[in-house]
């Protein structure tokens, strides 16, 4: 048996019915044992057609199948219980999310990547998960659930921005007086780079990166969003949210 973590998430119908209906689901699936569960949530909505407020938590899980089988298991869950798919971002009536399966690091494309991408800078995953494993060390990060957290915790939170195309200019002045707890900074030479692993460290545009930026992809902070759809501003709009500013 793995030992794992999930997201549960939604924002249409009666949210706290459809989790407790999704957990006693996964409770009666051959191979899945369910543990402990968080409190509920309310969160922002993340993403510019997210719809009204979410309700978030977090859950232990035991499994004997393989994370994709049990992500296969999630995904039908989500369908039993009316998830659309039908707008990116859009409204939900259950989102359940394979935070983690173990200690494992699988990248097996297009669907299964675990730990979840997300999971270690946005607010309304780590806030569930901090109740329930707080000491739980990310793999990749190598920081635990209670670290990641508490570094979005800091105000004002630095967020800097690896903007080598200066894609963001006119953006971050506009961006700054909508998240006045941000501490919005754009990076395009090395002598702008803090000597600090602090707060975020944010790529939107793609391409090769220069040999002083490549060291970047090694700090905690590191968030690479450049292969993501939509526009730059929309992207770092959602980071930011998701990050609890």
């Amino acid at each position: 048996m793995t030992n794992c973590l999930i997201g549960l998430g939604g924002n249409l119908g009666n949210v706290p019915q459809t989790i407790v209906g999704a957990l006693q689901s996964l409770a009666q699936s051959p191979g899945i044992q369910v543990g402990r569960w968080s409190s509920l949530y309310q969160t922002a909505p993340v993403g510019e057609s997210a719809g009204g407020s979410y309700t978030n938590a977090a859950a232990m899980l035991e499994s004997s199948l393989p994370a994709r089988e049990l992500l296969e298991r999630l995904l039908t869950i989500e369908n039993e219980f009316g998830r659309e798919r039908t707008i990116s971002w859009g409204p939900r009536t259950l989102d359940l999310d394979l935070l983690f399966f173990g200690d494992d690091v699988i990248n097996d494309p297009p669907v299964l990547h675990v730990p979840h991408s997300g999971c270690w800078y946005r607010r309304f995953v780590l806030d569930p998960l901090c109740e329930l494993v707080p000491t739980f060390v990310h793999p990749v990060k190598q920081q635990t659930i209670a670290e990641l957290r508490d570094r979005l915790m800091v105000r004002p939170l630095h967020v800097s921005i690896l903007d080598l195309a200066r894609s963001t200019d006119g953006l971050l002045p506009t961006l700054q007086a909508t998240f006045p707890d941000a501490k919005l900074h754009s990076i395009r030479q090395p002598d702008e780079i803090s000597d600090r692993d602090e707060g975020l460290l944010v790529r939107l545009d793609s391409g090769p990166l220069p040999s002083w930026a490549a060291p970047l992809r090694k700090r905690v902070g590191w968030l690479d969003v450049s292969s993501r759809m939509g526009d730059r501003q929309q992207k770092l709009i959602n980071v930011l949210r998701s990050a609890g500013l």
